[in-house]
């Protein structure tokens, strides 16, 4: 198995060297076992200095390649393709080469590239496999109250998820594929919305493509874990603490960094234990289930007349009635409707989200 890890940058100067050494130093594979490629997204800030420090320690083992066209779709995609070119000069077969996305601000526990080796090859192909993350420790000791917060809310809207095996939103850090699955699914591609924004979470709408157009599963390995920055959620407590840290469209985002305020971290936090954010919890409770209870029962009922009635709950099914009917080759050529079309409940339908009508207590 030739495996490479795809890792796109952008002004990564103060992570990207621990982020490497995450994946590479702790295993010491042998060249071209595991392979790294590097896309810089166009860094002004010293990275790509860095980079060629890292090239020169890991020889043989570290490709840097250039992506101009800023997003999160681009680099990817460049770093799939110098994959291929890579794999086909050595007279690999893709069945036989495993993609591994990472990112350039996350640090990989030791194991993680073997976990993902060992799942992929007991999972064969038609699967995406992916990794776990968690808050890094230092996170954890230095906002204890923003963990408080999460939980506080979270918790009792868990037993309402999907089960895995339906669940389709993809952490497009810690995930993995066969390079002959990500050809015949279609690859990660670019989408907007109807007003011309750009829709993010490109995994989850690769595999949303491929679920329905080929079957595939997804796979969960836990044992391949990772610690990502929370530098975001520092610098805008309220917006990740709403979106749960799914990726929203630019307009989205702005209009609700418009209507809040911004605040310290700890400052936020202690407003929600004390109800004093109860815009901020309402949206989080419902990025929770339109992600992970609408979204993949929208999947599931595509091309089905109805979902068995006695078999749906009622606020799952009032979802699905208040969402476009949408045909299975119209999400195939463009996965993003389902995850808008779930989204869009929250501010169109927010009664389905209601406590009292899902039954949370």
């Amino acid at each position: 198995m030739l495996t490479f890890i795809v890792m796109p940058c952008l002004n990564e100067v103060g992570y990207i060297e621990h982020a490497v050494q995450s994946l590479l130093q702790p295993e010491h594979h042998r060249p071209p076992e595991v392979q790294l490629i590097v896309v810089d997204n166009g860094s002004n800030d010293g990275t790509i200095t860095i980079l060629h420090d890292i090239e020169k320690r890991y020889a043989g083992r570290v490709t840097i390649g250039h992506e101009s066209r800023r997003g999160y779709v681009p680099p990817r995609c460049t770093g799939v393709r110098i994959a291929t070119e890579i794999a086909s000069a050595c007279g690999k077969r893709s069945s036989d080469v495993l993609i591994l996305q990472a990112d350039a601000d996350t640090q990989y526990r030791s194991g993680y590239v073997s976990a993902m080796q060992s799942a992929a090859n007991a999972a064969g192909s038609g699967v995406l496999l992916e990794g776990a993350t968690r808050h890094p420790l230092e996170f954890v000791t230095d906002y204890p109250g923003y963990i408080a917060a999460e939980c506080l809310y979270d918790t009792g809207l868990e037993r309402l998820e999907a089960e895995d095996e339906d669940d389709v939103v993809v952490d497009d850090k810690v995930c993995a594929y066969w390079l002959s699955d990500y050809e015949l699914w279609g690859g990660l591609l670019e989408e907007t919305d109807q007003a011309g924004d750009l829709l993010h979470a490109e995994t989850s709408r690769m595999f949303i493509r491929a679920r329905l157009a080929t079957d595939a599963r997804k796979a969960r390995v836990n044992l391949a874990g990772a610690d990502p920055s929370r530098r975001k959620v520092i610098e805008d407590p309220y917006l990740h603490f709403v979106t749960m840290g799914f990726p929203r469209t630019h307009s989205w985002v702005e209009r609700v960094k418009a209507s809040g305020k911004q605040q310290d971290i700890e400052e936020f936090a202690l407003s929600v234990m004390q109800g004093r954010e109860a815009t901020a919890t309402r949206l989080r409770q419902a990025h929770l289930l339109a992600l992970f209870r609408y979204l993949p029962a929208l999947v599931s009922a595509v091309g089905k007349p109805q979902l068995e009635s006695y078999l749906t709950p009622p606020d799952v099914q009032a979802a699905l009635n208040a969402m476009p009917r949408r045909t299975r080759a119209e999400l195939i050529a463009a996965p993003g409707l389902a995850i808008e079309d779930a989204l869009q409940l929250i501010d169109t339908r927010p009664m389905l989200f209601d406590q009292s009508f899902t039954g949370v207590d």
